[in-house]
C-alpha cells in the first residue's frame, strides 16, 4: 500500500494545499524559497503517522489541523487486511473502481493524539447504511447431514471505527531522516549492539552497517580468528565497492573513499572492558585510515545518509516506508549532491521519498514531473499562506520558486558538448531550444543538427561574430517580431553584405511567430503544453510573456522523448507548421 496524494489544512502557513498527488516513481521533491511552507508539508505529513502536533503549528485563527492522506490499494488488498469479516454492501465496488482510501487526521486540541477519520463522504456512508449484506460472503446454505452442524468460523460486521484502524496499521512506516542521526561511530562496544543500547554512540550506524553488510552478532563471537578476518576483509569489500557507486569523488587525484570495520578487544587500560570485543570503524583513502571523526563534514554526511536508507531499503519485514528528508546534501559539492539523486534512485522501488531542496544539483530536468512548487500566496509577506502546485501548474509559478529549474537548465546546457564544426543553429533562447528538439524528433528528419540556444535575441550577433571567428558553420533562426527582424537585418547587413540571397542561405524566420509558441494553434498549445483548456487568449505569445517559458516547453519535450506523443496528435495546421519550419532548418544545414 503505497501513498498516492496528500492534502493539509490549517498547519502554520498553510490554509489548504488542496490535494496534491506525490511522484508516481517514488521519489517527491518540494522546490521553494526559504519559508516558503516546505519544511511544514514534511512536518505535517509526519504528524499523520505519530499524531503529534504542538501549538507552534496551530494558526493565528484557532483552527485545527487536518491531515489526509490517500492510499493507493486493491479490493484484494483490502480483503487480506479483514479475514473473516463482513463489509457494508457497497465497499468492494466503490474501492474497486477508485484504487484508492482517504483517510484524515483531525485534531480537536495540542494533546489529543487526534481522530482518523475516513475523508470520502460516500465510503464513510456505507458504514452508516441500515444495509450491511456481505460483500465477500458466500450467501449459499452449506450441504450438511441430518444431524450435524457444520463448523463455520463465526463472521462479524466490521465497524467504521475498526476498519480506519487496520488501513492504518497497514499504511506505511514512516521516518524523518535526521541529519547525522545514524553517524558511524569511531568505536562501538558489541555488547551494546547485544543489548540493543540505542543512547550508546553511534549504535544506529553500526547497526546499519552491519545490516548492510549482511553480518549477524552472532558471526563475531565463537569464530575462529583466522576465518572471521577473512569474512571481514570480503565484507569490506562488498561494502565499499557498494558505496562507491554511489560516492564519486575521490581524494586527490586517484583515491577513492572505502569503509572498512574490524573486531578488537579491549586491553587492560579500559577499565571493566578488558578482554571484551569491540567493533572499530574506519573511512578510508588510499593507504590513510581515518576514524569517521576524523574526516569532513561532508563525507560524514553523505556516509550517514547512504548507510540509513541502504539499510532502510533491505529490511524486508517491514511492510512499505516513506522516509521525509528535509534539505538533503547541504553540506555536499555539486557532484556529491547528484550522488544523493542515485541513492534515491537505487531504493525508489522500496522506499518513497519526500524531500525538500534549494539546489540544482539535487532534481533533474527529465524528472521535472517529481516536484511539487512551494511558494507564499504573497511575494512580499512572509506571513501570507503556502500554496502548492503540482508540475502541471507550474505556469503559475514565480520565477524565483523555479529557480533551481532554471538554474538546472543553465548547467545542463553548458556540460553538453554541442559545439560541432558542421550544422550549428543558434537560437534565440533554450524555450526555442526545447522546441526545436521536440519538433526534430517529430518530424522524424534524418539530418544532424546542433541547436544552440543564446540567452536573449540581443545575444545572437555575438554568437554568429564568434562561430565565424572560428570557421564554424552555422545557421540562425529567430522569431518574426520585431525584435527577431531587427537582428535578421543586423546579420544580413554585418555578415552577407546585405545580400537578400546570401541571408536566407544562413538564416530563417519562423514566419509569421512572434514567438515559437506560435507554431501550434491555440487549441493545441493549450491541450498540448499548458495542459489546460480552460484558459482564454487568443495568441500563444502574447498570453505566455512573463511566464516560465522554458519549463513548459521543457515539459513538451519530455513527452515527445518518452516517445508518448506524435505529431498526428496535433492539429493539421500545427503539424503543417512544424514540418515547414523543419524543412526550412533543413535547407540552412545544406
Amino acid at each position: 500500500m503505497k501513498l498516492q496524494a496528500f492534502r493539509i489544512k490549517n498547519y502554520r502557513s498553510i490554509k489548504d494545499t488542496d490535494w496534491q498527488n506525490f511522484s508516481p516513481d517514488g521519489i517527491t521533491g518540494l522546490i521553494g524559497q526559504n519559508e516558503a511552507g516546505k519544511t511544514s508539508i514534511l512536518e505535517a505529513l509526519y504528524s499523520f503517522p505519530t499524531a503529534d502536533i504542538t501549538a507552534d503549528v496551530l494558526r493565528s485563527d484557532g483552527s485545527m489541523p487536518e491531515v489526509s492522506l490517500s492510499f493507493n490499494v486493491t479490493w484484494e488488498e483490502v480483503k487480506e487486511m479483514f479475514p473473516n469479516k463482513i463489509f457494508p454492501k457497497g465497499i468492494a465496488k466503490l474501492v474497486g473502481e477508485k484504487k484508492r482510501i482517504n483517510i484524515t487526521r483531525v485534531w480537536t486540541d495540542v494533546e489529543s493524539e487526534g481522530d482518523l477519520v475516513l475523508e470520502e463522504r460516500g465510503l464513510s456512508d456505507l458504514f452508516t447504511s441500515t444495509e450491511s449484506k456481505a460483500e465477500n460472503k458466500d450467501t449459499s446454505a452449506p450441504q450438511t447431514t441430518p444431524g450435524t452442524q457444520p463448523e463455520v468460523e463465526e463472521e462479524k460486521e466490521i465497524e467504521e471505527k475498526e476498519f480506519i484502524e487496520i488501513i492504518f496499521d497497514n499504511s506505511p512506516d514512516w521516518e524523518f531522516f535526521e541529519d547525522f542521526a545514524s553517524l558511524l561511530p569511531d568505536t562501538i562496544d558489541l555488547e551494546d549492539l547485544q543489548n540493543k543500547n540505542t543512547k550508546a554512540e553511534g549504535y544506529k550506524g553500526a547497526q546499519n552497517l552491519l545490516a548492510i553488510a549482511g553480518i549477524e552478532l552472532s558471526m563475531l563471537q565463537g569464530s575462529d580468528r583466522r576465518i572471521l578476518e577473512n569474512k571481514l576483509d570480503k565484507t569490506n569489500k562488498t561494502v565499499t565497492a557498494n558505496f562507491q557507486e554511489f560516492w564519486r569523488q575521490k581524494i586527490g587525484k586517484t583515491n577513492k573513499i572505502s569503509i572498512e570495520f574490524e573486531l578488537k578487544h579491549h586491553d587492560n587500560s579500559v577499565a571493566g572492558k578488558a578482554g571484551k570485543p569491540y567493533l572499530v570503524f574506519w573511512i578510508k583513502d588510499g593507504e590513510e585510515k581515518l576514524y569517521p571523526k576524523q574526516r569532513s563534514k561532508g563525507v560524514r554526511w553523505f556516509t550517514s545518509f547512504f548507510l540509513q536508507l541502504k539499510a532502510s531499503s533491505l529490511d524486508d519485514g517491514k511492510q512499505s516506508q516513506v522516509i521525509l528528508i528535509d534539505e538533503p546534501g547541504g553540506s555536499l559539492h555539486a557532484r556529491a549532491q547528484e550522488d544523493v539523486i542515485k541513492v534515491f534512485e537505487d531504493i525508489k522501488e522500496k522506499i518513497q521519498m519526500i524531500y525538500t531542496t534549494h539546489s540544482p544539483y539535487l532534481i533533474t530536468l527529465k524528472t521535472i514531473y517529481r516536484l511539487l512548487a512551494v511558494q507564499r500566496a504573497d511575494a512580499e509577506n512572509d506571513r501570507s499562506e503556502t500554496l502548492v502546485f503540482g508540475t502541471h501548474k507550474l505556469g503559475a509559478v514565480s520565477t524565483d520558486t523555479l529557480s533551481p529549474i532554471y538554474t538546472l537548465m543553465g548547467a545542463d546546457f553548458s556540460s553538453q558538448q554541442v559545439i560541432k564544426k558542421e550544422n550549428n543553429i543558434l537560437l534565440e533562447e533554450i524555450s526555442a531550444f526545447y522546441y526545436l528538439s521536440s519538433f526534430w524528433r517529430l518530424s522524424g528528419s534524418k539530418k544532424e543538427v546542433h541547436f544552440l540556444p543564446a540567452t536573449g535575441t540581443s545575444n545572437v550577433p555575438q554568437l554568429a561574430n564568434l562561430f565565424l571567428g572560428w570557421g564554424l558553420h552555422f545557421g540562425v533562426l529567430v522569431d518574426d517580431d520585431s525584435s527577431g527582424r531587427g537582428i535578421y537585418n543586423e546579420l544580413k547587413r554585418d555578415l552577407f553584405l546585405n545580400s537578400d540571397d546570401e541571408a536566407k542561405k544562413r538564416m530563417l524566420k519562423v514566419k509569421d511567430c512572434s514567438g515559437i509558441e506560435d507554431i501550434f494553434t491555440v487549441d493545441d498549445f493549450k491541450t498540448h503544453v499548458l495542459e489546460d483548456i480552460s484558459l482564454a487568449f487568443k495568441k500563444n505569445s502574447d498570453y505566455i510573456k512573463g511566464k516560465p517559458k522554458a519549463v513548459f516547453a521543457l515539459k513538451f519535450m519530455l513527452k515527445v522523448d518518452k516517445g508518448k506523443f506524435k505529431l498526428t496528435d496535433l492539429h493539421k495546421d500545427t503539424q503543417n507548421k512544424i514540418k515547414e519550419l523543419v524543412s526550412g532548418v533543413e535547407v540552412i544545414l545544406n
